[in-house]
């Protein structure tokens, strides 16, 4: 029976329950929205960054599959830019075919390009040269196309 009385006396009262209160709850949901209000502006800046780099890959990589089909199928290459999109063509002038299309719009939008040459990549993978520069907002990202075919993104 003693041993009985010793449980009932260790075990918590059921009246006395923890918990937060309304005051507590409504503190921390204030803070929250601070460090999410304060938190917000920096994400999207660090997400416009990621952003441009991703478009800038995605356009060395397709003017290294010009270079690379240029010397693979024995034929010129080129790549024409618009503003927001670009083409690779097999051959040159009037007989060229589209073998790829790519507007940046839909996956990259407000990234514009801005080209000095359509860069045309011979079948040996030689180039006449150029300068793609993709913009967002303040920010830069130089494509430079050497002679020698090379590709260098900064």
């Amino acid at each position: 029976m003693t041993e009985i009385r010793q449980i009932k006396e260790m075990a918590p009262h059921r009246g006395h329950c923890q918990g937060f209160t309304l005051m507590e709850m409504m503190i921390g949901i204030v803070l929250i929205g601070i460090l999410t209000i304060v938190a917000v502006p920096n994400i999207e800046r660090f997400s416009s960054g990621y952003k441009l780099r991703g478009a800038a890959r995605e356009v060395a990589t397709d003017l290294q599959y010009a270079k690379m089909m240029a010397i693979k199928e024995n034929q010129s290459f080129q790549v024409f830019f618009g503003t927001q999109s670009y083409q690779v063509k097999r051959g040159t002038g009037g007989g060229a075919v589209t073998v790829k299309s790519r507007s940046l719009a839909m996956d990259y939008p407000n990234v514009t390009i801005d080209a000095t040459a359509n860069p045309t990549f011979s079948s040996r993978g030689l180039c006449n040269g150029a300068t793609i520069n993709l913009n967002l907002g303040a920010s830069t990202k130089t494509i430079t196309v050497a002679f020698t075919g090379r590709i260098k993104l900064s």
